[in-house]
């Protein structure tokens, strides 16, 4: 028996002793050798009480220090029990035991707990945690089994408890607690929707697609901050930001460039007309959002001899067009030789023709010009330009006709002395509109440029041709003063025209109309005859226009009866309104002026 107790010590002894350095058990050892029996009691009461307490402490702290400092003093309690334990046994034997249990022995002292792993440990939120658990083992026992509780929440940031508790077979039970801390150390992770890079036109609008973010404390916020100057080509950067509650921020950018992959516009037209003899042309114009440089291709000029197709087409940078040599029509000889041969038959060579040449003809030159921004962005157009003749001794001696632009000059002829003199020049419309119901039309003018001041123009008026409808509209006749002042002789009215259509009307005897109108074979009551009535008075639409025209001839009688010019006008009467007008829906007219040309006969060649 008494190796058996020895044994039992022995291995109550490791189990307590385990986590007190080998200085403290000698201590421990020695202080309880001192004690009396009661002394051991009394110690062993109080032992036990402060241990409850530690526990108790332990329990409901988080603080590592405070459960660090009470383990340990909780370690020495127990080597101290233990020590009391083999002291009281070793006093009184077997009379220690006051009763058996099933495995023999009946003690008070509770298993001691260690906890394996961090105490305190930490776990991230929204990880799983997995405890490492707790080792028991009790002086008279040995190893004993642990069970736990935890209260451990990894989807909230907190403090959380796990208590383990041991209870031997004589039923004395110990907990330890270990402290389990949830943190979030983790950034919530931005998206960015959409493109990335994104690209915006130049002069666009740019939307942001924004961005979405996810972290493990639930629903976030996304911040943008940045801007895109679509008005200004570059590269621009676009920051999403995301903060979640415990201070840990995510981000992300996008990418936005703004691209010109417009090309110019032209606005000016493709054709230029300019006088020979001159170099500048005019401008070419476009538009874009950037900076354009304009360019030209290779001219192509008219194939015939001479300097004329030499002529380039060259512009500045900026679109001015020009010639590098000014196209001259008199420096042009047209591929045509004239030759002479004697009485022998000997042939030579009597020269080249001048003749070909016509006042206002034109020639063209072609060529392509390009329109470039600072992009790269490319549009072109190609080019007419039309160099009139102007006159000199290439011009041809026989019949023209004059063209030009702003205020013309009539063509060359002769007065009665012989004197090369301008014929008039008609500057009024040859079309005039007016109302019905008026006699008033206008006033016909022309200029004399070469003429002496206060020279007189005589106008007249050939005969009127009007529309060809019945009633007295065709007998009205234009009628024009010295002056030029344009009348009719009687107003046209609409409300006297009759349209050349008839209604056939039926009626009876008993109707309202006089029987001498009615061409009927018999008199008997409610016998039906058939007569023309009346003409119908409908079919013409307010607004709408009949024309007269006349011949216009202004005269210089001072100069001669031979300097005259001539006019075709057309005078355009509208319908005002009245009973004649149709009751159907009606339409508007609407009026315009035109230009008009006349010719003439040269007597003489110009002088150039």
């Amino acid at each position: 028996m008494k190796n058996f107790y020895l044994v039992c010590l022995t291995i109550l002894s490791f189990g307590l002793t385990a986590e007190v350095s080998p200085e403290r058990l000698s201590q421990i050892d020695t202080n309880v050798g001192s004690m009396s029996m009661n002394e051991l009691r009394d110690r062993r009461a109080y032992l036990m009480s402060e241990q409850s307490q530690l526990l108790e402490t332990q329990s409901s702290t988080q603080n590592p220090s405070t459960v660090k400092s009470t383990s340990s003093r909780i370690a020495e309690i127990r080597a101290e029990l233990s020590a009391i334990q083999k002291a009281l046994i070793a006093m009184v034997g077997v009379a220690a035991i006051s009763s058996l249990s099933d495995d023999g022995y009946d003690d008070n002292v509770p298993p001691v707990i260690t906890i394996n792993g961090a105490n305190p440990a930490t776990v991230e939120l929204g990880e799983t945690y997995s405890d490492a658990g707790a080792t028991a083992n009790d002086a008279f026992h040995g190893s004993t089994s642990v069970s736990s509780s935890s209260n451990v929440d990894t989807s909230a940031v907190g403090s959380y408890t796990v208590t383990y508790t041991a209870t031997d077979k004589d039923g004395n039970s110990a907990t330890d607690t270990r402290t389990v801390n949830v943190v979030d150390t983790t950034a919530p992770v931005v998206t960015v929707t959409g493109d990335n890079p994104a690209t915006v036109e130049l002069a666009g609008t740019y939307t942001d697609a924004g961005a979405t973010a996810t972290d493990a404390s639930g629903s976030v916020d996304v911040v943008t901050t940045g801007e895109v100057d679509t008005d200004t080509l570059g590269e621009y950067t676009i920051t999403y930001t995301s903060t979640d509650a415990s201070g840990n921020a995510g981000t992300a950018t996008r990418t936005v460039n703004v691209t010109d992959t417009t090309a110019p516009v032209f606005t000016s037209s493709a054709t230029f007309v300019v006088d020979e003899n001159v170099t500048a042309i005019g401008d070419v114009t476009a538009t874009d959002l950037d900076t354009i440089t304009f360019t030209i291709g290779a001219t192509t000029g008219p194939a015939i001899q001479g300097n004329l197709s030499a002529s380039q087409l060259v512009i500045t940078s900026s679109g001015a067009l020009s010639f590098d040599t000014a196209p001259d029509y008199d420096s042009q000889v047209p591929d045509v030789q004239l030759y002479a041969t004697d009485a022998f038959g000997t042939v030579t060579e009597a020269g080249k023709t001048l003749s070909g040449y016509e006042d206002g003809s034109t020639m063209d030159f072609t060529a392509t010009v390009s329109a470039t921004d600072a992009s790269g962005n490319v549009t072109t157009q190609d080019i007419t330009v039309q160099v009139r003749d102007v006159g000199g001794y290439d011009d041809d001696s026989g019949t023209g006709t004059g063209t030009g632009t702003g205020t013309g000059t009539g063509t060359a002829t002769l007065d009665d002395n012989g004197v090369n003199v301008t014929l008039p020049v008609f500057t009024s419309s040859s079309t005039f509109v007016v109302d019905e119901n008026v006699t008033e039309i206008g006033t016909v003018t022309v200029t004399m440029d070469s003429a002496p001041p206060g020279t007189a123009v005589t106008f007249s008026i050939g005969e009127t041709t009007g529309p060809a409808i019945q009633g007295n509209q065709a007998e009205s006749n234009i009628l024009i003063n010295s002056r030029g002042e344009l009348t009719f002789d009687i107003a046209p009215d609409y409300d006297l025209q009759i349209p050349d259509a008839y209604e056939t009307q039926r009626t009876t005897r008993n109707a309202s109309i006089d029987d001498s109108t009615l061409d009927c074979e018999s008199d008997q009551i409610g016998f039906t005859c058939a007569k023309t009535a009346f003409p119908t008075l409908d079919g013409y639409t307010t607004g709408e226009t009949m024309n007269f025209t006349a011949t216009v001839t202004a005269t210089v009688p001072s100069i001669g009866e031979n300097v005259f010019s001539t006019q075709d006008i057309t005078v355009q009467v509208r319908d005002v309104g009245g009973y004649d007008d149709d009751s159907a829906t009606g339409t508007g007219t609407g009026t315009g002026t035109g230009t008009g040309t006349g010719t003439a006969t040269n007597t003489t060649v110009d002088s150039g």
